[in-house]
């Protein structure tokens, strides 16, 4: 029967009047079950507006801005306030380095016994005598001694460094790097000149410099094929005429029967330049290359020349580094331990040692329960692992910031040729990081790392969900996972980094795979750890995690860095691997099909 046209209009007019109603009840999903990043972040981007002149702000930025603050802080403590013999020895080392009335006032003395040593090379044969001249100053300009097998083997005589470090520096032909070259040179002319020779002798000496670097980089192009072995240091003079590296070994006292030879072809190109070079084209070598070890402890134009060719050239900064940034990485070069040692001591005390060390060992053990080979690795918790170095014969004068680096320099050799070796972390205790490395099976969770964001403000699920889900993330890497988490090529793939721009899936696996697998293992750990956890604290595990990647930017440097990165953008580290985690969605009220709740999730070791 058909409705009359008066029911057909109020079943019309009904069923308008409820529609309405019927969407009212249709609950919309959780903001936290559409984008994470954005529901966790929204808060943190609203107070940290990118500035005006900004590329990228991120949370993990700010971070290292603060350990950088940290290291200041704990510096001038130390200096006003030493406590024992390593903080004497930092605090005379810092203050001499970052006081512009000692730098200046100390360079013309300290400039004038780095280069004495040249006085006594008027003929080729003479080099032997001043490279054991430099030698016994702390500067080894030519060639320098080591121990093979990390430091436990037999002694070995092997190239110094290149002015530019890497050979293809010299040798490639890309336009950039002939620009590198030519800043370098211009870099040397400045040094050599700022050291008292004129601008045409300075600019000579410069070009004789990056020639003969540029030789010595192509037989460095060509590393050994056969082990080294081991002959007597008089067999070497033979083999390398010129060189006399027994007469250096016999400056400095170094009872030694046989020492072995890395890189022959260097040293073969370098005894015929012993042999054939004029004693003007030697003395601008062994000139500069004291310079450029030195310029950082001297007068303002040796020092200035030094930050701008560092800083603008080799790190790409806008403005040269400040006298305290480029003495902290000349320490980190030079003095790894010294500050490590000092920090951890102070920065980390035992109850914050323990609260990290519980979450480490807890997720450790859930990963070794998945394979036993990741309990085999070694936590190197604030310097755990680390032996302590014994600084026994260092001395550092708070008035004498070139004559430091020398007595370091002299320190170090005479510990290698005394077999004394330092294991050593491989990052700073100042610098927030977390690393495995595979050598040594080690997992190295700096000092500064252990602090918020990381490490929560109190105990809490927060420790797990960043701390522990890092150190899981770390760990996953001692272990080749094979095929597992190959889903996750295919699920980055379709996620967009920017507009017009997708995430590659290939190229991010390792990090996705290991972001995955970090945050199950810790999320594993929170809940064996918690059993009695309420809903606010699991959000906490989640929100945390997600806090570690907040940031903004805009859309060309996002570009650039979704382009270049191995991790995949921090939008979809924080949403890539938790719609994977059923946990996430439990905790959240996420049903199947929205895009934080995988109706298939992806495992790595599950």
């Amino acid at each position: 029967m058909r409705p009359t046209p008066r029911t057909a209009l109020l079943l019309a007019l009904a069923t308008s009047l409820l529609l309405p109603a019927t969407q009212a009840r249709t609950p919309q999903p959780p903001a936290a079950c559409l984008d994470f990043d954005a529901h966790a972040n929204a808060a943190w981007r609203q107070a940290h507006p990118l500035p005006a002149d900004g590329s990228v702000l991120s949370r993990l930025g700010q971070f290292e801005a603060q350990a950088n603050e940290q290291r200041r802080r704990l510096l001038a403590e130390v200096v006003a306030n030493p406590r024992d013999e390593p903080e004497r020895l930092l605090a005379a080392f810092w203050a001499a380095g970052t006081s512009p009335d000692r730098l200046d006032g100390g360079s013309a003395a300290a400039l004038v016994q780095a280069l004495a040593p040249l006085q006594s090379l008027r003929r080729p044969r003479d080099l032997p005598r001043t490279l054991a001249q430099f030698h016994a100053l702390g500067l080894a300009p030519l060639f320098e001694f080591t121990r093979l097998d990390g430091g436990r083997g037999a002694l070995a005589v092997v190239p110094a460094p290149l002015g530019l470090g890497d050979p293809a520096f010299y040798l490639r032909p890309e336009p950039e790097l002939r620009a590198l070259l030519d800043r370098y040179r211009a870099h040397l002319q400045a040094l050599l000149q700022a050291s008292g020779l004129g601008e045409a002798e300075a600019a000579n000496a410069a070009a004789t410099v990056v020639q003969i670097e540029t030789e010595l980089a192509q037989a460095l192009a060509t590393p050994d094929s056969a082990a080294p072995q081991t002959q007597r240091p008089r067999e070497l003079d033979r083999r390398f005429p010129g060189l006399g590296v027994s007469v250096v070994l016999d400056a400095l006292d170094a009872d030694t029967r046989e020492l072995a030879v890395l890189n022959t072809d260097y040293f073969t190109r370098l005894a015929q330049l012993a042999s054939s070079a004029s004693p003007e084209r030697l003395h601008a070598l062994l000139r500069a290359r004291a310079l450029l070890r030195l310029a950082p402890a001297l007068a303002t134009p040796l020092r200035s020349a030094h930050a701008e060719f560092e800083g603008l050239v080799l790190r790409g900064l806008t403005s040269p580094p400040d006298t305290e940034t480029l003495l902290a990485e000349t320490m980190r070069r030079q003095l790894p331990g010294l500050l490590d040692e000092v920090a951890n001591a102070r920065l980390v005390d035992t109850a914050l040692r323990r609260r990290a060390e519980t979450v480490v060992r807890e997720v450790q053990a859930v990963a070794a329960g998945h394979d036993p080979r990741f309990a085999e690795v070694v936590i190197d918790l604030a310097g755990s692992a680390t032996p302590a170095t014994d600084w026994s014969g260092l001395r550092f004068a708070a008035d004498d910031p070139a004559g430091n680096l020398l007595r370091l320099a002299r320190w170090h050799q005479d510990r290698v040729l005394q077999g004394q070796t330092s294991l050593l972390s491989p990052f700073p205790a100042l610098r927030p990081s977390l690393q495995f490395d595979p050598a040594s099976r080690r997992l190295a969770i700096s000092a500064a790392a252990l602090a918020p964001p990381l490490l929560g403000a109190t105990p809490g699920a927060a420790d797990y969900g960043a701390l522990g889900a890092l150190v899981g993330h770390e760990l996953s890497k001692a272990v080749d996972a094979g095929e597992r988490g190959n889903g996750l090529i295919n699920l980055f793939n379709g996620f967009e980094a920017v507009p017009g721009l997708r995430v590659d899936g290939r190229r991010t696996l390792a990090m996705n795979r290991a972001d995955l697998a970090g945050l199950s293992f810790a999320w594993t750990a929170f809940n064996k750890a918690q059993t009695a956890a309420d809903t606010a604290a699991k959000r906490d595990f989640f929100l945390a995690w997600a806090g570690l990647w907040a940031q903004h930017g805009n859309p060309a440097a996002l570009r650039v860095q979704a382009q270049q990165s191995v991790a995949a953008p921090p939008r979809w580290r924080v949403n890539g691997p938790l719609s994977q985690l059923p946990g996430f969605a439990e905790t959240f009220g996420c049903r199947s099909g929205q895009p934080m709740h995988a109706a298939r999730p992806i495992t790595v070791w599950h």
